[in-house]
């Protein structure tokens, strides 16, 4: 038996996928999965991946960026993580840099979302309960995104190479992964310098220093 995949290309305007988000129909039209590409200002392509439908509230949809920005950033420029996320360098980054290189009609329909028109992942919305304690805690206010209940999605490539990616999600530091020299991450163990990274693999974060660089694959919603 042979099986025969369609792959189907329709063209919609960011107008009209806002249109569908507002009258609570955009699952007639979208599916998880599906991707878009885009031109950035700086004439890059990149590609980007519906991550949840009606997750948040029936009017929005998520998206999230498939692979990673052709650049990496760190979270903070000194080592820590006072403030989380939201006080974060990395967080102004994106609002500010990386959303101007936005497409002008994508970035006049991109809704915030908890103060941010670009944001960071959680762990939880990508990795669900594990595999840290601290996206547990996340599950009070964020959703596991359908797109990354597929592992294979969660694997992002910079420049066609397999790449950590920065998460925002803040937690001390417990120790370093297998190979990795412990001076290079956070020390001393259990400091409040740190944030995690998805790994190349699947299904494994990372603690990091805030200073150093990793991988962006921000998300948006309409």
């Amino acid at each position: 038996m042979a099986i025969l995949v369609h792959t189907v290309t329709t063209d919609f305007t960011w107008k009209q996928i806002e249109s569908f988000c507002k009258s609570n129909d955009a699952a007639s039209y979208l599916s998880v999965g599906d991707i878009i590409t885009i031109k950035l200002k700086n004439d890059i392509q990149a590609e980007i991946a519906v991550a949840g439908i009606h997750t948040y509230s029936d009017s929005e949809v998520v998206f999230t960026f498939k692979d990673i920005l052709p650049f990496t950033y760190y979270m903070n420029k000194e080592d820590t993580n006072k403030g989380g996320y939201d006080a974060s360098e990395m967080a102004q980054f994106l609002d500010t840099e990386v959303f101007a290189l936005l497409p002008d009609d994508l970035q006049e329909v991109i809704k915030e979302r908890c103060g941010h028109k670009l944001w960071l992942h959680p762990g939880f919305e990508v990795f669900g309960v594990g595999p840290s304690d601290v996206f547990s805690a996340e599950a009070v206010n964020t959703e596991h995104l359908p797109y990354y209940q597929n592992m294979r999605n969660r694997i992002k490539r910079k420049n066609g190479d397999i790449t950590c990616w920065w998460l925002a999600s803040a937690d001390k530091y417990s120790g370093p992964p297998v190979g990795i020299s412990e001076s290079w991450i956070c020390g001393p163990r259990n400091d409040t310098l740190c944030f995690h990274v998805a790994s190349p693999y699947s299904n494994a974060v990372w603690t990091f220093k805030a200073s150093k660089f990793f991988g962006i694959s921000p998300g948006f919603c309409i």
